[in-house]
Order: structure tokens, then C-alpha cells, then sequence
């Protein structure tokens, strides 16, 4: 759905309901709103290639990042993280996103625990709830790896974190058995059991794991007598209705699958207030609110808000002078596929009880279709995949191809969907997250409504947003790195207006960017905006200014935030058990493996200077390559074109009308003003690696261009993440000149630390020369690619890879976004 519309409809929706008078609730609603147009919260997923890994191995992943219910265009660094089960960060990787996504990896080394905790986040992400930030536990197998390590907490309890005045959830303790480690929690809906009202209690029956138990059992009153009874109906949840009676408590006793038996005692019940039921029919949220006969004068008039996204969608006024009860409910017409959160206030707007309800539209899928041309599973076999995205949308994919045992689905499974729909908007584990959105019938909307009732959700701060008070930024929006500078050593007012300063950046393959920086009255400068990767030398000169040049010192940095060594460990970091025993065996098997080739692989390797290797010969491209390409312009996804024996070239009127035509999805005029357009964007220009405009190659003659590289887009390597690609364009050489020096002489040099350097996966083509193809290939993964992008000109793509020597059964996952925000995602078995 249409971001744009979506907005509009909420907002004619809210004005439907504006008939509250009171600035008290103008108060609110606005406060609320301005949250969400002004600090949209962000959330993120992570493709990884695989859920459990051996030491030695590398992780791959893909990150997604939404704000609301669309791609987020907020922040531009990602920061992905591996700690242990103490907090402690073994290896961060801060890496640029585009188009709402990023990618990268992790190596894992000999000596990896066996559990980390992978954690990613934005430092937009830190400003707010920082539950929320990404965390996944993964498992690390190897030959010895023991079945049953301890396992931290679950969970919190009842999954809600007190953020607010008033939580919809209160729960009660654990079993009364000391042996046991199974947990029945409640879950009054609304949020309290009132005397004398009658009220929907959830449960949930979790082990020492926060995994699923079933149980049934009866609620008897203090004198014993039996109230109700109840059972679990789906993944250790279920429900009872209950009128609690004045002067009694209440004990749940009650049975587990392993025929335990155990006792807990209920929440008690508040002698007087409110109580909020919701039910949805469809088209409409339904609710019934009551109030108690002897309620107070602030309990009569009450106020209902209905918000999505930060959105209000919904408010009225109550009046329950006269009647104990009110119902109504809140037209869904509009509101996309997601949380729905109701609150109820009292007369002087204090909140009472909240209610989720996840709204399901089936709306979120955009169709994408894995064609496999030519599969098979036996040794070294190529097979052939056509992936199809029939859509004139931009979108944006991953794949993973793996062998089938080791991704199995976990009790942590999670994916794509069910991640930026529905966990990663809840407090607390969710069991197999995906099943509440593969259908949308009666028997699974009762089960979600179970997940509603016994999960925390994001809550605002009534008494913040009444008080018309603003969260405090402490961490503003990043735009990819910056050069970023202080200068000391002098007195702000010693450093002349307009004081500029000359910097180069230069990579290690003396690649380098140029920028003339303007000094501030504080001694500081800054450009964001910069994409550059490993470390880079910083070479500085002042223009004209001797005395800055000898007194002062200039402080270089990227920028990016600098995390603690060390962080609180976070309840959800829980250990993935009990882990599939045929998973662990095939890991066990594929670690094994590895570890018996190892010394053939050293041993070949030790000897490679005493054995004559036959190459085959280079060709014309990569010869040119080699020769004018260099760091992030080397290789890469592009299309390439050598002038210096294309006699074509010689009749063009410059390089744009020479590559008009030439290149897939790339649009190029050249009436009157030449502009270029790729995916929506503008490509990036260097010349000689050097950034240009359009001008300043338009009049270069072409017969003094050599070679040209037409990268497809993202290209990293162009400022602002190059979402329109970048035209890389090399004038003619001659011997063995070249254009980098590995040095700028008599400048002051610093160093500056850039993103994560980009690893390619490796995959072999067995139809070719392979480096040690006499050597077992147990490649667990064997095909990843974190970008396959898509438009209205190029919707299908072709990809080929091999199976290793052992897989008999292959995995393929597809996931992925749109530019509206739907998703994708297609899993198929090749056997």
C-alpha cells in the first residue's frame, strides 16, 4: 500500500472522531502524532545464510530495516555486532545501508564460544527503547559440541518491560512446585481482574527454556470451590473468563504434559475500576467497557484512543454516568496489515487498561517466483535458478542456498515476515512467529489474539506526552561517515572566517577523494556523506595559513558511534534449545569434515612455491581491468567496455552517446543537457576515479578514453551510497604510467578507519579450473547473494551454482522487500 495514502487515510479516519472538546485531549493526540511524524521507531531483520555455524566459518547476512511499515530512510550506518552470553562484544562491523538494507559478515574464529548473541541496531535505535534493538543467539557447533549446554532466562516476566503508568498485562508467579521448571503466567486483559466485573485471563505455560508447554486445570476461589477451568490451546496458551468476588483469591491448580501437578496463585483483583474486551469481526475492532457500580466520579467519563504506527486513528468520548457498560468499535478501512493498540483513559486522562489487536489485511506479500531451470543434487552438479519478480516496483532481495539439514526450523525460526510484522514489535519470545501469518481463519486469528494478550508492545509515556514533553536525541541521525575534525592547539578567535582546508583521502590501492572544508568559529569542520571502506590516510594542508599549519593539530574521526566494550546482557539472549538432533549431527558431521581436510589443505598450501601452475591467458577486459581499475572500481557487478580497439567508439559525439543503448536499465539523454538516470537515481561519474560532473566529461574526446565501467547500482564506492550506480570512465596510458603516487609529499598525514571491508562468497564453477578441486568439497553454504535488485526494466535474473560433494538435499531461501514496504519470501527443497 501506497505510504502516502496510508497516511492520508489515517488522518481522515482520526477526524471522524475529533468530537472531544477538551485540550487536554488535543494534548495527547497531537503529542502522539508528532511522535510518530517526528521519531518514527525503526526495527530491523536479519537474513543470515544459516541458523548454527562451525568455528572457523564465516556468517553472512543481510539486514533489513523498516520504520513503520516502509523501508526506512532514517539511517544510513549499520551495526552489527557479535557478543557472548556476558555482554562482552567479541567483533563489530559497521557497514553503509541502502535502499533500507545492508550486508556483511563475520569470520568466525577457532576459539568462538559455543553460543553468541548477534545484535544489530541503528544509533537511532539508542535514542528509544533499546529492547528493541535486533539480538539473535546462535549456536556454534563443532565435532564435539555437547547436546545440552545451560541456558540463560527466557524471558522477562510477562514479556512487558514497565515503560508507562499502566501496563495490559499483570501477571502472577511461577508454579508453587520447587522441582519444577515450568512457569504459568496470567494475563488479565486490559491489564487488571476489577471485583465484581467479569474479565478474560490469559495464560501461558512456558518450561526453563521459554518454550512452549501444554497444561490444563481449574481456578478455585479460597474455600476451594472450583471457579473454572482452563487449558492451554496453542503453544502453551489459552484462555478463561472470570467475575472475580469481593473478599476472594483465587489458585489456579493444575497439570503440565509431563503429569506434574502445581499451584499458582492468581493476580488479585482491584476492588473497584474498568475493564477493556476487545473482539474483531473483520471489517471492524469490536470492545465492550465496563465499569464498576460503585466506580468514582473519574471512572463515568472515560476516553478511548486507537492509534497505528504512532497514528491516531481513533478516539471518543464515553459516557458511563448511567450505564455501567459501553460498547463500540473502531472501522479498520485504511489501516494496513499491523499492530492496532487501543488505550483507556479516565476523566482526567490517566490510562487505565491498553489492548493490542494485529490487524491482518493479507496485504504485505508482493509475488516473486524461483524457477529452478536445472537442478540435481549429485556431486558437483550445477543447477540453474531463474528468480522473477513480475512487478514494476523497485524491490530488493537475498538468497541463501544451503544444504537442507542444516536449516531446519528451530524454536527460534523467524523470518522476514513474521519479523516485521509481528515479533519484532512484541516484548518477549514468540514460538514459531510465522504460523500466525500463513492464514487468516478463524483458528488462527484466536490463536494471534492469544499472542496479543500475553506479549508487551512499544508504549508511550502518558505522563511525558501529557506534560507535552519530547524525547531527548541523544544520538542524531547518521549520514553514512563523516570527515569529521577538531582543531586544537589554538583559540577559536585565532582562526580567520572562512579558514578552508585541504583534504585527501587515500586508500590503500592510493585511490583518493579530494574535499576543500570550511573551518567553523569553534575550530570544527565536517562532511557527511562519505562511503569509504578498511582505513584511508588523511592528508591535510591549510590553504595560505602558516601560522595554523605550525601551531595547530587537527583530530580526524568517521564520525560513527563508539559502542562500550562491555553491555548488559539481555533476557532474550536465550540459548536455542533444545536444538534438532539431526541438525546438530549434519553440523557435527560438516565440522568433522573440515576438520580432517585441514592438513591436506596446509600441506598444499606449504607447497604451492615448488608446483608449476599452468593459468590460463588473461583476457583483453581483464587485462584493462588490472591496468586502470583499482580498490572498490576493481571487479564488481559492471559492465564493461574497452575503446582502444572498438572502432564504433571512434564516430561517437562524446562517451554518453557511445553507451546510450549499451547498458541494461541505464537511461541517458543527450538533447540539449545530457542527464542520466539508473533505478530512479542518478549515477555517480569519475573520471579516473576521481568524482566529476557531467560537464566534465561530455567534451573529453572519446578517442582519449580507453575504458569505461558501467556499475550496476549499489556502488559503495560513490558518495551517499551510489543508489544510482556510478559510470567509471579511465583516459588513455601509455607503458607503465600511472595516475597514483603511494604518497602526497609535504602534507600532514592522520589515518581514519572507513566501513567494514566487503567480503565476496566464495562459489565454485566446477565447469572451469578450480583451485584445489582434487580436495573434498563440504561447502555447508553454497550459494549467497545479499543483493538481487529488481525494476520495471529488469525483473528476472539467472543464477547457477554447484553442489558440494555430500548434500543430497538443497535448502533455497528467497526473502526480501519492496520500495512500498510488502515483503517476499519463497523456500523451496531441491532433492
Amino acid at each position: 500500500m501506497n505510504c502516502t495514502r496510508f497516511y492520508r487515510s489515517l488522518i481522515a479516519l482520526a477526524l471522524l472522531f475529533s468530537g472531544l472538546g477538551a485540550g487536554y485531549a488535543q494534548q495527547i493526540d497531537s503529542m502522539v502524532n508528532l511522535y510518530g511524524e517526528r521519531y518514527p521507531q525503526e526495527k530491523i531483520y536479519v537474513h543470515f545464510d544459516k541458523p548454527a555455524y562451525n568455528t572457523g566459518e564465516t556468517i553472512w547476512f543481510k539486514s533489513y530495516l523498516f520504520a513503520g511499515i516502509v523501508p526506512s530512510p532514517i539511517s544510513k550506518n549499520f551495526y552489527a555486532e557479535l557478543l557472548d552470553q556476558s555482554g562482552k562484544v567479541l567483533q563489530q562491523k559497521i557497514l553503509p545501508i541502502y535502499e533500507g538494507s545492508s550486508a556483511g559478515s563475520f569470520d568466525l574464529p577457532a576459539n568462538s564460544p559455543p553460543t553468541i548473541v548477534f545484535r544489530a541496531y541503528t544509533t537511532w535505535m539508542l535514542n528509544f527503547d533499546t529492547t528493541f534493538l535486533f539480538s539473535k543467539t546462535i549456536r556454534i557447533l563443532n565435532k564435539t559440541v555437547a547436546v545440552a549446554p545451560a541456558a540463560t532466562a527466557a524471558t522477562t516476566q510477562g514479556g512487558a518491560k514497565q515503560t508507562g503508568a499502566k501496563q495490559p498485562a499483570a501477571t502472577a508467579a511461577a508454579s508453587s512446585n520447587p522441582a519444577s521448571a515450568v512457569t504459568l503466567r496470567f494475563f488479565p486483559e486490559g491489564g487488571d481482574m476489577v471485583t465484581g466485573l467479569e474479565s478474560v485471563v490469559a495464560v501461558k505455560v512456558t518450561d526453563e527454556f521459554g518454550l512452549p508447554v501444554s497444561a490444563e486445570g481449574a481456578i478455585k476461589d479460597n474455600t476451594g470451590a472450583t471457579v473454572t477451568t482452563f487449558g492451554t490451546v496453542h503453544d502453551g496458551m489459552g484462555r478463561f473468563p472470570i467475575e472475580p468476588q469481593a473478599g476472594k483469591t483465587y489458585t489456579a491448580e493444575w497439570t503440565d504434559e509431563k503429569k506434574q501437578t502445581h499451584k499458582t496463585p492468581l493476580p488479585p483483583a482491584k476492588q473497584t475500576g474498568v475493564t477493556l474486551q476487545c473482539a474483531s469481526t473483520g471489517s471492524r475492532e469490536a470492545f465492550i467497557i465496563r465499569r464498576s457500580q460503585d466506580a468514582t466520579d473519574d471512572l463515568k467519563t472515560l476516553y478511548l484512543l486507537g492509534y497505528f504506527n504512532s497514528q491516531v486513528v481513533y478516539k471518543a468520548r464515553l459516557n458511563l454516568q448511567q450505564n455501567f457498560m459501553v460498547s463500540g468499535s473502531i472501522p479498520l478501512e485504511g489501516i494496513p496489515t499491523g499492530m492496532l493498540q487501543m488505550t483507556l483513559f479516565d476523566a482526567n486522562w490517566k490510562p487505565l487498561a491498553e489492548r493490542i489487536n494485529f490487524v491482518n489485511k493479507e496485504d504485505y506479500f508482493f509475488t516473486t517466483r524461483v524457477v529452478p531451470i536445472s537442478k540435481s543434487t549429485e556431486r558437483r552438479a550445477k543447477n540453474t535458478l531463474v528468480i522473477d519478480v513480475p512487478d514494476t516496483l523497485r524491490s530488493n532481495l537475498s538468497i541463501s542456498i544451503t544444504d537442507a539439514g542444516l536449516t531446519k526450523a528451530d524454536p527460534d525460526a523467524d523470518n522476514i515476515v513474521s519479523h516485521l510484522l509481528l515479533s519484532g514489535d512484541l516484548h518477549g519470545y514468540i514460538h514459531n512467529p510465522y504460523y500466525y501469518l500463513t492464514g487468516n481463519d478463524d483458528t488462527v486469528r484466536a490463536h494471534l489474539d492469544l499472542v496479543m494478550l500475553t506479549n508487551g508492545w512499544r508504549r508511550f509515556k502518558w505522563d511525558d506526552l501529557a506534560a507535552g514533553k519530547l524525547p531527548v536525541i541523544k544520538f542524531p541521525r547518521e549520514n553514512y561517515l563523516s570527515l569529521s575534525a577538531t582543531l586544537t592547539g589554538v583559540q577559536p578567535n585565532q582562526v580567520p572566517k572562512n579558514t578552508q582546508i585541504n583534504v585527501f583521502l587515500q586508500a590503500k590501492d592510493s585511490s583518493r577523494q579530494l574535499f576543500f572544508l570550511s573551518i567553523d568559529s569553534t575550530g570544527k569542520f565536517q562532511q557527511d556523506g562519505l562511503v569509504f571502506f578498511d582505513t584511508v590516510s588523511v592528508f591535510y594542508q591549510f590553504n595560505n595559513n602558516k601560522f595554523l599549519a605550525n601551531k595547530s593539530v587537527v583530530n580526524f574521526s568517521n564520525g560513527t558511534h563508539k559502542v562500550p566494550f562491555v553491555v548488559k546482557p539481555d533476557s532474550a539472549w536465550r540459548v536455542p534449545m533444545p536444538i534438532d538432533t539431526s541438525l546438530l549431527s549434519r553440523g557435527k558431521y560438516f565440522a568433522s569434515e573440515a576438520e580432517r581436510i585441514k592438513p591436506e589443505l596446509e600441506k598444499k598450501v606449504k607447497t604451492l612455491e615448488t608446483v608449476t601452475v599452468k593459468a590460463r591467458t588473461k583476457s583483453k577486459q581483464q587485462i584493462m581491468d588490472e591496468k586502470y581499475a583499482s580498490g572498490l572500481f576493481s571487479g564488481g557487478d559492471a559492465t564493461s567496455f574497452d575503446l582502444t580497439e572498438d572502432v564504433s567508439a571512434l564516430g561517437a559525439m562524446n562517451i554518453f552517446t557511445y553507451l546510450q543503448g549499451r547498458v541494461a536499465g541505464l537511461q541517458i539523454s543527450t538533447g540539449g543537457q545530457t542527464s542520466l538516470q539508473w533505478r530512479g537515481a542518478t549515477p555517480s561519474l569519475f573520471l579516473n576515479e576521481m568524482p566529476v560532473d557531467v560537464s566534465a566529461i561530455e567534451n573529453i574526446p572519446v578517442s582519449d578514453i580507453a575504458y569505461v565501467k558501467a556499475f550496476r547500482p549499489p556502488f559503495f564506492g560513490a558518495t551517499g551510497g551510489g543508489a544510482g550506480g556510478a559510470i567509471a570512465i579511465y583516459t588513455k596510458k601509455g607503458g607503465d604510467v600511472t595516475s597514483n603516487t603511494s604518497n602526497i609529499g609535504g602534507l600532514d598525514k592522520s589515518r581514519l578507519t572507513g566501513y567494514a571491508l566487503p567480503k565476496e562468497f566464495y562459489s565454485p564453477d566446477y565447469s572451469k579450473e578450480v583451485t584445489n578441486s582434487d580436495l573434498p568439497d563440504i561447502r555447508p553454504t553454497l550459494f549467497w547473494q545479499p543483493y538481487l535488485l529488481f525494476d520495471k526494466n529488469n525483473h528476472k535474473t539467472t543464477l547457477t551454482f554447484y553442489n558440494n560433494d555430500v548434500s543430497k538435499r538443497i535448502r533455497i531461501i528467497l526473502e526480501g522487500i519492496n520500495e512500498e514496504g510488502q515483503l517476499t519470501r519463497v523456500e523451496k527443497i531441491i532433492e
